[in-house]
């Protein structure tokens, strides 16, 4: 199966709420379960579907930090290694149709640490969950028939969402370049394209893959999120871009290979790319928001056939492999002129 997703630590959907009260689990973690009694009971081993949105609220923030709405239903097997044993206690309890409600304390989130946390979560609040399970499945094809309906309804629901945001998103940019005064031309799908230095080799196609130094920052914000001419980054290498369509093994997002159409070799140049080319609704890890314009700084410092590609990579994974080798054949080497350290190594500490 290509895509079933571990239930979530902590997701949301808005639902009504209802007079029971709530139970009390672990970390001081509160639930309750909305139900009629009358859906298929959800058991180890089967499959389930969910909606969700996920809140957060104390005096100064009010926000939704993910929804199903946006990102499509989340599909689940329920099985105790894979969700988190107080979820599996809660959700085993539920049938298909019910609607959990579930408030973590934000001391026992910021406890478990990481930086997918937002900083603007603080300690003494709730992040509020709640659920609705859709459905519930008895077997791996089914729920695979289920997810792929979800993906084609998304992919639909996305394209229709993207011309609207595309308004939205070429106005602020417009209204960007004018400001600061800067001229651009528009590639084919709407990227807006600053050349600073025109190339004078090889032109782009979809026949071709190029290679790129970058420097990607929010349009907002203007904060630097990605770069491979940074070292702290930690890739300072050209990274190879195959002129493919999204979602094709490779692929990098619309507005790159829009804007590198209009490049050639040697070329420099800025990428204004609308949200609706880039990240959507989604947004990227906790740099890039849902809906956020970025700009790409582009240096094109080469172009080569497909062909040419697949050399260089074969030769790239030879040297790794070569690398590989050297080391353990150099820890091997010492290992065998020097019997002891093994054993020394491997001493318990008193």
């Amino acid at each position: 199966m290509k895509r079933i997703f571990y239930l979530p630590l902590f997701i949301a959907i808005a639902l009504s709420s209802c007079k029971s009260s709530f139970k009390k689990e672990k970390d001081g973690i509160l639930y309750k379960i909305i139900s009629d009694g009358k859906g298929k009971q959800l058991t180890s081993g089967k499959y389930f579907e969910i909606q969700f949105d996920q809140s957060y609220k104390d005096s100064k923030t009010d926000t939704v930090l993910a929804d199903s709405k946006k990102i499509g239903n989340q599909f689940a097997q329920m099985d105790s290694m894979a969700i988190p044993p107080i979820y599996f206690r809660i959700f085993k309890q539920a049938r298909s149709g019910d609607s959990i409600i579930i408030k973590q304390p934000t001391d026992s989130i910021i406890k478990m640490g990481g930086p997918s946390i937002p900083a603007f979560i603080k300690k003494g609040q709730y992040v509020v969950a709640h659920y609705k399970i859709v459905n519930i499945y008895d077997t791996k094809e089914e729920v695979e028939v289920a997810v792929k309906a979800n993906a084609e309804k998304m992919k639909i629901k996305d394209s229709i969402r993207a011309i609207a945001q595309m308004v939205i998103d070429s106005k602020l940019i417009d209204e960007y370049l004018a400001k600061n005064n800067i001229k651009t031309v528009k590639a084919p799908q709407g990227t807006y394209v600053e050349i600073i230095t025109p190339g004078t080799g090889t032109t782009i196609d979809t026949g071709k893959v190029v290679k790129v130094m970058y420097t990607g920052k929010t349009m907002a914000a203007g904060k630097v999120f990605d770069s491979n001419t940074d070292p702290k980054f930690g890739h300072p290498k050209a990274i190879s871009v195959p002129m493919v369509a999204p979602g094709v093994q490779g692929s990098m997002i619309k507005g790159w290979t829009d804007g590198l159409s209009l490049l050639s070799k040697g070329a420099k140049a800025r990428f204004y790319i609308p949200s609706a080319l880039g990240y959507g609704s989604r947004g990227a890890g906790g740099e890039i928001k849902a809906d956020e314009n970025l700009i790409f700084d582009i240096e094109v410092v080469d172009v080569i056939t497909k062909e040419q590609a697949k050399a260089e990579e074969a030769i790239e994974k030879a040297k790794e492999q070569a690398e590989q080798k050297r080391m353990m054949d150099s820890v091997h080497n010492a290992q065998k002129n020097n019997p002891t350290s093994q054993n020394n190594m491997q001493a318990p500490q008193k």
